[in-house]
């Protein structure tokens, strides 16, 4: 568990989390994820390790800020590596007062995720909407930013398919939960990157 500060909000706290889960396919696993949270700055959030995730906690683009670097931290040339990532703001039940919000929005990763973002991913999503009857059409303008960021998404069952590099992927990510924060109360995005997947094949022409 994190030894920072618990700083304690007022009441109605702005809180985003996001817990990341890192696999990398490879023995010696477990040193690739223990380095890559080595040399991830997280002073900008609440951080809390488990046996099944890195949890970060705080204001949304510091959060992201964490979860994006975690994976870059973790990218390996040869290695394939898949990320879960889930991010989430305004569960009722999200009240706890283990987060640093005072309006900044630190990025103390920003700089270094986009020098060593430019590695080519793949990424399925889904966005959820909780509480607002018009859950589709702002499920489709989040879908739409990811068109704006150059990863020409694509429908798939219960998912959409993106493409691009890291650096892009993230930024899109920032986007999408800006756009959210200012028009949504409660909402989920659940993402899986993957990196050096081999099973990852050219599309061949059909004769």
């Amino acid at each position: 568990m994190s030894n920072k500060p618990i700083v304690c909000a007022k009441d109605g706290i702005d809180i985003t989390g996001c817990r990341v889960s890192l696999y990398p396919m490879k023995d010696h696993f477990a040193q690739q994820i223990l380095t890559s949270i080595e040399k991830t700055n997280t002073s900008a959030v609440w951080q809390q390790t488990d046996l099944f995730s890195t949890l970060f906690r705080g204001e949304a683009p510091s959060v992201l800020d964490a979860a994006a670097a975690l994976f870059i931290n973790a990218y390996e040339s040869k290695t394939h590596l898949v990320g879960e990532f889930t991010f989430s703001k305004g569960c009722p039940g999200d009240t706890a007062g283990d987060t640093f919000l005072n309006g900044e929005q630190v990025q103390p990763n920003k700089g270094k995720n986009l020098a060593n973002g430019d590695f080519l991913v793949d990424c399925k999503y889904s966005f959820y909407v909780f509480g607002e009857n018009h859950y589709m059409e702002e499920i489709a303008t989040i879908v739409q930013l990811a068109e704006t960021h150059g990863l020409s998404p694509r429908s798939a069952h219960y998912v959409t398919m993106l493409t691009g590099s890291a650096s892009q992927l993230f930024a899109y990510f920032e986007a999408a939960l800006a756009y959210a924060h200012d028009h949504l109360p409660h909402y989920v995005l659940e993402a899986t990157v993957s990196v050096n997947s081999p099973s990852k094949k050219e599309a061949m022409p059909h004769d």
